[in-house]
């Protein structure tokens, strides 16, 4: 008896319940009226991702997911186990440790097609300098590494701007990452950050309200912006971006229910990432009074009286008729202030909270993060958001990959449900690249070991184990400011010699390091 089936071409039973997971089989081994039979089934009871692959020696090979990505998950799976001698005979299975992995980004500063002008790398409110068509070739390669890789949403601040062509633009964008079994979740900003419709002249555009009932506008302080220890002091410019919203009026919370309700009729999201603001909560005598005096970045008494009325107009089914998956911002290093997070005990349970963390903060407090004190967070749904990795923590390029997985090991065994980061840089950036391969691995296997994951994942992408350390070593010298001239031409003619070694992606990856070291040498002469 074999441990491998052949398959010269294959004969498909249930595409239309997966046409991308079908294209993908299709693709590889062709459709042929005798081919193998192969059967892909829906199985609603899997939690989503999880799949199972049956490879019996003789009759129909079966991939069963779960309604929205276990399918393509399997048939990629699938795809990878082909060698030269055919299919491995066996039954496979696979579920994610952490199911809510997801990425985090702006529009304006997501860079995966590296051809386009107008690129920038850094912001929060900035306008879009790109032409119209580069929001669709950014984000379809973005939704395409996410699929490969099993990372199951992609949050888009700036989902809908008038710039990159509205509402039609942001719909083709969902439907292809549906498709794929990638979530778009559109980043709306609650009383703040342009509202639901980001950036136009639209009805739910935040600006375009405000500017017709000036009477609702928040009172901010005169500073706006915030500190993050790891950047510094930001304050943005004054613009139409900046205007916000005061929570403690009835019609404000109306019109944003009302558009919450307008974009889930128009977009098929994959859910919704809320957020208050955080650069400056309201001054104005209702607030104070309602929150005592309450005053932060942002406001926790104004998330209590908001979240309860949009969380519910936004609880309905959603792509492949899976729930909606909203995440709320809890804004960041104040995981462990159980204080402060009394006001949110009374909001609803059935969406996932999202504490953010800095790097500081992460390795000075990460011991903290226990099953006992995630047990003691005031809902059962909780995700860890980090800046780590982007450039709000100075760490746009740089190599973090053993954050990520610590992170994911850390949150996975202390009953955490997710792990978010900022992925707006492509993946064109080795240093980015092994990043983001380390977190969807520990994502996905939050008990995978490091040293699996540096022989089978990052050794081979740089010649061996010795070299990937050396690339480490110069990636390393890359963030360290006082790196001198002499030191960063060493890492240029060492990265040279690999570049004249190799070829192929190992090779691009070492001749990114020798263009890097080289600009950074110019620079620190």
């Amino acid at each position: 008896m074999s441990p491998y089936r052949q398959l010269t071409g294959i004969r498909l039973r249930g595409a239309a319940s997966a046409p991308y997971a079908a294209h993908l089989l299709a693709d590889a081994w062709g459709e042929t009226p005798d081919g193998v039979p192969v059967g892909l089934d829906v199985d609603p009871a899997l939690p989503e991702g999880g799949y199972r692959i049956e490879v019996p020696e003789q009759g129909e090979i079966r991939l069963t997911g779960d309604p929205f990505a276990g399918l393509v998950y399997a048939a990629r799976e699938l795809r990878d186990l082909a060698t030269p001698a055919g299919l491995p005979v066996g039954v496979r299975t696979g579920a994610p440790g952490l199911p809510l992995r997801t990425l985090w980004t702006w529009d304006h500063s997501t860079n995966w097609d590296l051809r386009q002008l107008g690129q920038q790398e850094i912001g929060a409110l900035n306008p879009y300098a790109k032409s119209a068509d580069a929001f669709g070739a950014d984000y379809r390669r973005l939704v395409d590494f996410c699929s490969r890789e099993r990372i199951g949403g992609i949050v888009v601040y700036g989902l809908l701007r008038d710039a990159h062509g509205g509402v039609e633009a942001a719909r083709e964008l969902c439907e292809y990452a549906n498709a794929r079994g990638v979530r778009i979740i559109a980043g709306i900003g609650v009383n703040a950050y342009g509202g639901i419709y980001f950036d136009g002249r639209h009805r739910y555009n935040l600006a375009t309200w405000l500017r017709s009932r000036p009477d609702l506008a928040a009172e901010l302080p005169q500073k706006v912006g915030f500190d993050i220890d790891e950047f510094g002091d930001l304050h943005f410019p004054a613009s139409e971006y900046m205007m916000a919203a005061c929570p403690s009026q009835p019609d404000n919370l109306a019109w944003h229910r009302d558009a919450i309700d307008w974009l889930l009729d128009t977009l098929p999201v994959g859910g919704i990432n809320f957020e208050t603001g955080d650069y400056g909560s309201c001054a104005c005598a209702r607030c104070a009074a309602r929150t005592g005096g309450e005053r932060t970045s942002w406001s926790y008494e104004a998330m209590r009286s908001v979240y309860p009325t949009l969380l519910e107009t936004a609880r309905r089914t959603g792509p492949a008729g899976v729930p909606l998956r909203h995440l709320v911002e809890v804004y960041w290093d104040n995981i462990f202030d159980l204080d402060a997070q009394k006001p949110l005990a009374d909001l609803p349970d059935d969406v996932a909270y999202q504490y953010c963390v800095n790097r500081g903060f992460w390795y000075d407090n990460r011991d903290r993060l226990t099953a006992g004190h995630v047990g003691a967070l005031p809902h059962t749904t909780n995700v860890l958001r980090t800046h780590a990795g982007s450039q709000w923590n100075r760490q746009r390029h740089s190599w973090v990959p053993e954050m990520y997985a610590d992170m994911a090991t850390r949150s996975g065994s202390a009953g955490m449900r997710g792990l978010t980061i900022f992925a707006e840089a492509a993946a064109y950036h080795p240093t980015n690249e092994i990043s983001y391969l380390a977190y969807a691995r520990f994502a996905w296997n939050p008990e995978l070991s490091w040293a699996d994951f540096w022989r089978d994942e990052v050794a081979p992408r740089f010649g061996g184990t010795a070299e990937a350390e050396a690339f480490r070593a110069g990636a390393a010298l890359l963030d360290d400011p006082s790196a001198p001239a002499t030191a960063l031409s060493a890492v240029t003619a060492d990265a040279l010699g690999m570049v004249a070694a190799t070829g192929g992606e190992v090779q691009r990856r070492w001749l990114w390091l020798a263009e890097r070291a080289t600009r950074y040498a110019h620079s620190a002469a």
